[in-house]
């Protein structure tokens, strides 16, 4: 099987709502959106490791909000803290009646090393240009402009293997009670939902200091 017969599988899982330009996951109970948590300490294992702080970024590959945090906050974080921030995003599709397709093609990227340019592409792409990646030849363009190999990517989406690396994050989103997109995850146990330069800059700090929350 080839990307073209298989980009037409992929189906919506997670129902929600943007409101003011965030997404937030939809509630039928309470539909007032919640107020960015500065962060909160999960009960998880920290993997600092001494000089470093691991980051990563859950985020809707059709998000408006995640688009701006990766084009705007991560390359000033980036250009402040240099090698001693790990950045990784994860795909989390919480946008109402969009397809899986991009996140599948993603975490078909990130495990051939090339997460960060697929996603980069991705953000383009969905946004920007206003494409289709269930659409073979935009699927196709958009993973040699990557610098991937299509038949590459087509082997790990046949398998099952991205749409179970997928699930496992949508899985950990959901045990982290992660409730808006782009939300950040520092060193494996502390969530950040103000994804702000400020906010970020500030935990960091703390982290790389060798501060424990």
């Amino acid at each position: 099987m080839t990307i073209m017969t298989w980009i037409g599988r992929a189906t919506v899982v997670c129902f929600m709502i943007g409101l003011g330009g965030r997404v937030v996951v939809a509630d039928t109970a309470r539909m007032d959106p919640p107020a960015p948590s500065p962060y909160r300490v999960l009960k998880e294992p920290s993997t600092h490791a001494p000089g470093r702080v691991k980051m990563e970024v859950f985020e809707d590959f059709y998000c408006p909000h995640c688009h701006h945090f990766e084009a705007t906050v991560l390359p000033e974080l980036k250009r402040e803290f240099g090698p001693k921030l790990e950045v990784a995003a994860i795909g989390f599709p919480i946008m109402q009646d969009k397809p899986r397709t991009p996140f599948e093609l993603y975490e078909a990227a990130r495990a051939e090393g090339k997460g960060a340019a697929m996603a980069k592409v991705l953000f383009r792409v969905l946004q920007d240009e206003r494409l289709d990646v269930r659409e073979a030849a935009v699927a196709t363009k958009a993973l040699k402009e990557a610098g991937l190999d299509p038949r590459a990517v087509s082997k790990r989406l046949v398998s099952g293997e991205a749409k179970r690396s997928l699930d496992a994050g949508i899985a950990r989103a959901g045990r982290y009670g992660v409730r808006v997109t782009p939300t950040a995850l520092l060193d494996g146990y502390v969530l950040a939902e103000d994804t702000t330069v400020a906010n970020l800059r500030m935990l960091i700090r703390r982290l790389l200091a060798g501060e424990k929350f």
